[in-house]
């Protein structure tokens, strides 16, 4: 009784929770100083909206008819599923430009980047065809899965590079931080949602891990795009 009471309350609190995160990080972006990564301003503000639309789910199907066929249900999981996808489409975007980043700043061929962006759409659409048996939803969300876990996998070679540099990118480094924690409390929790159907203290325990990951991912971005650690000189209002 005590566990579902805790598994409600965090349900119910931690979008809330993510929401003031997020929007404190697209107040970040105000600053003109933080807009050297406009895929990371689109991926946050897509995040922002989908989290708000994911926690008023429940309640905007109130105002719909009755739906004994399910119909609203299915549609509007399935235009989560896909937007899901797409954000996390968009942070790949976003690694291979920091991978190109931080490749250019070691004098290394930034070639590499260009089979590295065909590998990551040949696992998203081997993925998506693998899973064509299953119905829309679960397509999308397993082909998003393997996305993530590719994903993981390509922070680990940025880290490589990033670790070869003599004199770090402090903002560079707090995003590979920020999007590997997200990448990995996301693939931990979903292997022990899997895993865990019937069993209230492992599915608990995945909430609570995607939970920290992502308020932890969100506080490194919002350090990282700190006006200090900018590469735009700020223009005194004075200045002519």
């Amino acid at each position: 009784m005590a566990l579902s009471y805790f598994k409600e309350v965090l349900v119910n609190n931690g979008p809330v929770i993510a929401l003031i995160f997020q929007a404190s990080l697209l107040f970040r972006f105000l600053d003109r100083r933080n807009r050297d990564y406009p895929l990371a301003i689109v991926f946050s503000l897509v995040l922002l909206l989908l989290t708000a639309a994911a926690h008023w789910f429940d309640r905007i199907l109130m105002f719909f008819p009755k739906d004994p066929g399910r119909v609203y249900t299915t549609t509007l999981v399935l235009a989560y599923s896909a937007a899901d996808l797409f954000m996390h489409i968009l942070l790949l975007a976003l690694m291979l430009q920091l991978i190109w980043t931080t490749l250019k700043s070691l004098n290394l061929p930034t070639r590499i980047v260009f089979p590295l962006a065909a590998i990551s759409v040949l696992i998203a659409v081997t993925a998506y065809n693998y899973f064509s048996d299953d119905t829309a939803t679960p397509r999308l969300l397993q082909t998003r899965q393997i996305v993530s876990f590719w994903m993981v996998l390509l922070n680990l070679y940025w880290w490589t590079l990033l670790l070869r540099k003599r004199k770090l990118d402090r903002r560079v480094l707090l995003l590979s931080a920020g999007i590997g924690l997200m990448m990995t409390g996301q693939v931990i929790g979903d292997g022990m949602t899997s895993m865990g159907k019937g069993n209230e203290y492992l599915l608990v325990l995945a909430i609570i891990i995607m939970y920290g990951a992502h308020f932890a991912a969100l506080f490194t971005w919002f350090k990282a795009f700190s006006p200090s650690y900018s590469l735009v000189p700020q223009i005194s209002p004075t200045a002519k």
